[in-house]
């Protein structure tokens, strides 16, 4: 299901069998919204997935930064970002993860995950790189609180480069392995940030107030199981509180870089 207020008529979500290359193409050149994916994952893989990390030992994003609490299993960039760069210890972080979901006994990871949806859509997809190493694909995240307000952007947020790699758009992209029966919905604004909108970031946190978007246009998606979902990040965006259940996704970052390839990361 999806509702939409105002006017602009590029501003929608389209739903299709595989993610194609125009789609892509599209979504990175405004226009469209999102690229929903209903069914990318079978139940009983999602099934197998999250019965698996229950045996997991799940991880919380930097708790003095993000609340509501998320649980992940594996590296958020974010999480080691440091004036600008990327901390050493992101490396270290990206380790464990694969060496812990090498001992859950499923046939793929988050990392072929990710990269297997886009494969069909554009010729050359692989990791991200920094200074020649790969970057960690794929993380899990339980948003059962919801998330603030917030945009992703890598050219804000990090000084330079974060990959070798000039990475001139930037999506994010899910794939829903269990959801709430009611709550969840990702909620995405026609509205990405300007210099004024500092003035309602929330102290201490990575987000915003609501109102930072009150006047945009707006696109509710509600995941269902398996659903994958492609939207560009840099617009405004947050997750609904599940009312009941969990919510959990397997997901990473997507560039479009300057010659044509598309890059992924965590």
């Amino acid at each position: 299901m999806q509702e939409t207020s105002r006017t602009d008529p590029l501003f929608v979500a389209v739903e299709t069998d595989v993610i194609s290359r125009a789609d892509v193409a599209g979504l990175i050149a405004g226009r469209l919204a999102a690229i929903r994916v209903p069914g990318l994952l079978p139940a009983a893989r999602c099934h197998a997935i999250t019965a698996a990390l229950a045996d997991a030992e799940m991880d919380r994003y930097d708790e003095s930064r993000v609340f509501p609490v998320v649980a992940k299993f594996g590296p958020a960039i974010n999480d080691h970002r440091d004036a600008g760069g990327l901390r050493d210890d992101y490396w270290d972080a990206a380790r464990s993860a694969e060496k812990s979901w090498s001992t859950l006994g499923l046939a793929d990871g988050p990392r072929e995950l990710c990269l297997a949806a886009l494969r069909a859509a554009w010729p050359d997809v692989a990791p991200g790189r920094r200074q020649g190493r790969e970057m960690h694909v794929g993380i899990v995240r339980e948003i059962n609180a919801g998330l603030q307000v917030h945009f992703d952007d890598t050219a804000r947020e990090y000084a330079g480069r974060l990959l070798d790699a000039d990475v001139v758009a930037q999506l994010a992209f899910n794939i829903y392995i269990r959801v709430p029966p009611v709550g969840g919905e990702t909620v995405l604004w026609r509205r990405r940030w300007q210099p004024d909108d500092e003035a309602l970031r929330i102290p201490g946190g990575y987000g915003y107030h609501e109102a930072v978007a009150a006047d945009a246009q707006s696109l509710t998606l509600r995941p269902a199981l398996g659903d994958g979902l492609l939207f560009d990040p840099r617009h405004y965006h947050t997750v609904r509180p599940a009312t009941d259940g969990r919510r959990i996704s397997v997901g990473c970052f997507v560039g479009l870089t300057d010659d044509g390839r598309l890059v992924l990361w965590s």
